[in-house]
């Protein structure tokens, strides 16, 4: 991923940009604000047809040609937000909305950043907050609840169960407070949902209400393996674990709930490690695969073209092959 060299951020934009910048530059025939919005479309194009590398250029290039236009400002934020740059890509969005960009869809995006990000006091003062009053009132509480991460060595290994179905990427064993319970790790997943008959156990939860989604909660407490998670957004889905093509499991962890320890998938020893670091060497051995973790899940570019879990392909690499997820440069490296 190129550094970034906007406004007052201070890195620089690569020389793809600069190219890709001087071609548009020099085309023209249109006015220079409909060949600006133009070349967003055109990078928006790309990147859905895997072309990657092409699409950041034409990104950064108009956000650079235009450093106060809102939409290059909001488009570039996305892009590298969804390639793991969390906290860049808030700060691009944010002056967007300040450049005059649409606050409600600037919002949108910003809710699940924050939520990553785990800046609840921004979230709860975010402008045409898209959030339900349940997920505002859960927000609320955070603010003076965070959640904490307790990781007591560098590098951290627990047994897990591949999936070969396409129902996930496979089954750890959890503690969800002092109750040990299996855990599907489903890539098409954002957050923690507790499933079926666990749900009953209100107890063990703090509910805020109801929303399409299900029960807004917190999991007060949540092991994974000697890791502990505190005070965890969850919600709560009693029909979940009936549905079909999930797999059976009372709770479902999505990969974001991960992607700060840099996992690796290790199918063919039954393993999956952790780093407390959230770090892993810039020259890993193996195939870099530009990937998104979004609210649609994880999907990511191989031999050219997206792929999501939904796919028979992706199913079959990730559940036979060994691999890490490097959110800090938005890769997948495939060994």
């Amino acid at each position: 991923m190129s550094e970034l060299h906007l406004s007052r951020l201070g890195c620089r934009v690569g020389i793809g940009a600069v190219t890709a910048c001087l071609t548009i530059s020099l085309t023209l025939s249109r006015p220079a604000c409909a060949q600006w919005s133009g070349s967003i479309v055109q990078a928006d194009s790309l990147f859905a047809s895997g072309r990657v590398s092409a699409a950041e250029s034409l990104y950064y290039a108009a956000s650079s040609a235009r450093p106060r236009d809102p939409a290059a400002r909001a488009a570039l934020g996305r892009y590298l937000a969804s390639r793991g740059a969390l906290r860049i890509g808030a700060v691009l969005l944010e002056e967007a909305r300040q450049f005059g960009g649409d606050t409600a869809s600037i919002a949108r995006s910003l809710a699940p950043i924050y939520e990553s990000l785990g800046d609840y006091r921004s979230l709860a003062t975010l402008p045409h907050s898209p959030l339900s009053g349940a997920q505002q009132a859960r927000v609320r509480w955070l603010v003076s609840h965070p959640p904490v991460l307790e990781f007591p060595d560098s590098v951290m290994r627990i047994p897990y169960k591949p999936l070969m179905d396409g129902s996930g990427l496979g089954v750890i064993t959890i503690g969800v407070g002092e109750r040990a319970v299996s855990a599907v790790i489903d890539p098409r997943l954002t957050g923690v949902e507790v499933r079926g008959p666990l749900t009953k156990r209100r107890r063990e939860f703090r509910a805020f209400g109801d929303d399409s989604s299900g029960i807004v909660a917190i999991v007060p407490e949540l092991h994974i393996g000697d890791v502990t998670l505190t005070n965890v957004p969850a919600v709560l889905n009693p029909a979940a674990g009936r549905k079909p093509g999930r797999a059976r499991a009372e709770v479902a962890l999505g990969l974001d709930v991960l992607r700060r320890l840099a996992p690796t998938f290790d199918p063919a020893v039954d393993t999956l490690t952790l780093r407390r670091s959230g770090a892993v060497a810039q020259n890993m051995v193996g195939t870099h695969m530009p990937m998104v973790l979004d609210d649609q899940g994880l999907r990511f570019v191989f031999d050219g073209r997206w792929e999501t879990m939904s796919s028979k392909d992706s199913a079959k690499l990730l559940t036979t092959r060994r691999w890490t997820l490097d959110a800090k440069r938005g890769l997948v490296v495939l060994e």
